[in-house]
């Protein structure tokens, strides 16, 4: 029971604490390249024209390549454009590659450090859907990937949140659109 009055504290703390600058979202992939569909969850801390995005990644067993991939990425908003935002991505990542052995390449192998780079866009106030676009180094190869990402705390059209992260610019004023700007 304490263990359970624990986790209960210990989540409504993370929620009031995080509310304006953390985001839990998750997305489809397809890698062309291996026929592959795919899944990911993703928590997203939005500081200024950066975040920083942990994502897990799951290719299943019934596709051609089955692996997984943990990472943490950095997006960067280039540019806005009324509600949409366009935003550079750099991933590197774990691979842990589960059925290399059937693979014809000579250096497969089970584990694997990955780099990849791309672009996005994004839309909306508290609830963000994304689409981007990556290249992944090392395997030389493309995913594509459709998600969404909700801000906790937000509250739509009161035009509540910090919009810079903790202590920023914004102080969880209003903006100019009277939007959501946990994210903007």
């Amino acid at each position: 029971m304490t263990r359970i009055v624990f986790i209960l504290v210990a989540f409504l703390y993370i929620e009031e604490v995080l509310a304006q600058d953390f985001g839990l979202g998750a997305s489809a992939m397809y890698n062309p390249q291996t026929e592959s569909f795919g899944f990911g969850v993703r928590a997203e801390f939005p500081r200024n024209r950066m975040s920083i995005v942990p994502q897990i990644a799951y290719y299943p067993g019934f596709n051609k390549i089955n692996e997984y991939y943990l990472g943490v990425g950095f997006n960067y908003n280039l540019f806005s454009l009324k509600r949409w935002t366009l935003y550079a991505i750099i991933h590197p990542g774990y691979n842990g590659w589960i059925n290399y052995e059937f693979s014809a390449k000579k250096d497969a192998r089970y584990s694997n450090f990955d780099l990849e780079g791309g672009i996005g866009i994004k839309t909306g106030r508290c609830f963000k859907p994304f689409i981007e676009y990556r290249y992944n180094i090392h395997w030389k190869e493309t995913n594509a990937q459709l998600g969404f990402v909700y801000f906790f705390g937000c509250k739509k059209g009161k035009g509540y949140g910090s919009g810079y992260g903790r202590g920023g610019k914004g102080g969880g004023k209003r903006s100019k659109r009277g939007n959501c700007n946990a994210y903007d």
